[in-house]
């Protein structure tokens, strides 16, 4: 079973593979800190892939294009193909490798907020991140401080389609 027949190909199912730590909410405080960390254009589209409660959703900056999707209301991420400027979230992390390459299929920039090692732990990663562009920023932040079940850094990660400059690694906060 592919995972968008598991999603559900823009018609919400349950999804068997789901994972407890697929469905973890991001605080609203983290979510407004992570969006403030880009400079997100007027009139960018952005997209919240899996807006669950909205917490990025509601929090990206009045001047953007929003949309959303969130399998569990029928917006299936999967199905979603028009281009965007940006992604902002947090991904689920059962299908992480999936929802990446999506995401840089759609998007210009995407920011995820997930455990550092989801990202950077596989050549194969990070080699598709490098053929997209490559990464732009890695802000690291303790799980906890995220509401994170584990005690891996968190990251929030920012890859830039075509991008060629050097990539800024420091503390959130700092």
């Amino acid at each position: 079973m592919s995972v968008h027949e598991s999603f559900g190909s823009g018609t919400f199912k349950t999804n068997p593979a789901l994972k407890p730590n697929d469905v973890i909410l991001t605080p609203e405080p983290i979510a407004k800190e992570m969006i403030a960390l880009y400079d997100i254009p007027e009139g960018a589209k952005v997209l919240d892939p899996c807006s669950g409660e909205g917490v990025f959703y509601d929090n990206y900056p009045a001047h953007c294009e929003k949309d959303w999707c969130e399998i569990s209301k029928g917006r299936d991420f999967f199905a979603y193909t028009d281009s965007v400027d940006w992604i902002i979230s947090n991904p689920p992390y059962s299908i992480f490798e999936e929802f990446l390459t999506h995401s840089l299929k759609i998007a210009d920039n995407v920011c995820f907020l997930v455990p550092l090692a989801k990202v950077v732990s596989s050549l194969r990663r990070i080699n598709k991140v490098l053929d997209y562009g490559g990464f732009v920023s890695m802000h690291i932040i303790g799980a906890s401080r995220c509401g994170f079940p584990f005690g891996f850094p968190a990251a929030a990660i920012h890859m830039k389609r075509g991008y060629e400059g050097d990539t800024e690694i420091k503390m959130w906060g700092e």
